[in-house]
């Protein structure tokens, strides 16, 4: 076995033996390098794109009359080639190639993009096993969990909470070891391995943030409510609760706009109910 190879069979089986759920299902997502294959790929079928849109138009046909492509204002080349020149076989069979090449990559890069993802940085023992990686390049580096479903939406609340944990985490370990990478080495395997589920964390934080804040919007109305007698500040404070409700609700989640117009609506049914039970004394 060659020695290089044999140096990466140790560590595929150590990153694919290990004990951490990060480490086990943890695999580098090569956006860039994704983002490059895609643009190969588009500049190729341009340049036939360009090829059969300058043969269509020597053809001389009048566009329709809606003309939605804008074929009237199309630019055409000095020296057109003969159609049959253009139009081969072999140009129809690398197009067919080219563009399933580049459907299945657009589809599978929207894929790979909706995983959820972690930083290298969170997962020591994968971070040790990269050697040729400073620390703010450990901290770049995302790796995408293959073993969880595919988000299906994000929230801006929970991914900002997630990447200050990673900032955290961060700052803390550069200070801790002062340009040391992370203090990550087969050396320091002994004092364990450090980890750190950041999606996780910031999904229980999250969470119990949001429970706080709607059990505030919900108390305060129902406090101030309570003590008011006049209907025309209880319409005041109602109106100011929907308002600030809907506001952060609208900054905090990535909610539609049907189910922010459903949000709004339960929330105002259940102020106006406090209304009911809170009529002026005497009534």
């Amino acid at each position: 076995m060659p020695v290089n190879l044999k140096r990466q069979f140790s560590t595929h089986w150590q990153s694919s033996t290990a004990d951490n759920n990060l480490t086990l299902h943890g695999f580098r997502r090569f956006k860039t390098t994704h983002l490059l294959n895609l643009r190969f790929l588009e500049a190729e079928i341009a340049d036939l794109d360009h090829a059969i849109y300058q043969a269509g138009l020597s053809l001389e046909i009048p566009p329709s009359a809606v003309d939605r492509l804008g074929l009237k204002h199309s630019k055409r080349d000095e020296n057109i080639p003969k159609v049959e020149d253009t139009i081969t076989n072999e140009l129809v069979l690398k197009l067919r190639d080219l563009i399933q090449k580049y459907d299945d990559a657009l589809i599978a890069f929207n894929k790979v993009m909706s995983m959820e993802t972690f930083s290298l940085m969170d997962d020591g023992k994968l971070a040790s096993l990269r050697d040729d990686l400073t620390l703010h390049e450990v901290y770049e580096t995302r790796l995408l969990r293959v073993d969880q479903e595919p988000r299906a939406r994000q929230d801006p609340f929970q991914r900002w909470i997630h990447r200050l944990l990673r900032r955290f985490r961060y700052w803390r370990l550069s200070n801790r070891h002062q340009g040391d990478r992370e203090g990550y080495g087969p050396n320091n395997s002994r004092h364990g391995w450090s980890y750190q589920s950041t999606s996780l964390i910031a999904n229980i934080f999250s969470r119990l943030i949001f429970a706080v804040i709607m059990a505030v919007f919900l108390v305060v109305p129902l406090v101030l409510l309570s003590n008011e007698p006049r209907q025309g500040l209880q319409l005041v404070i109602i109106a100011v609760c929907i308002v600030v409700f809907s506001s952060l609700v609208t900054i905090m989640m990535k909610a539609s706009n049907l189910e922010m117009m459903i949000l709004t609506s339960a929330y105002a049914a259940i102020l106006s109910v406090f209304v009911s039970n809170t009529a002026p004394a005497g009534n």
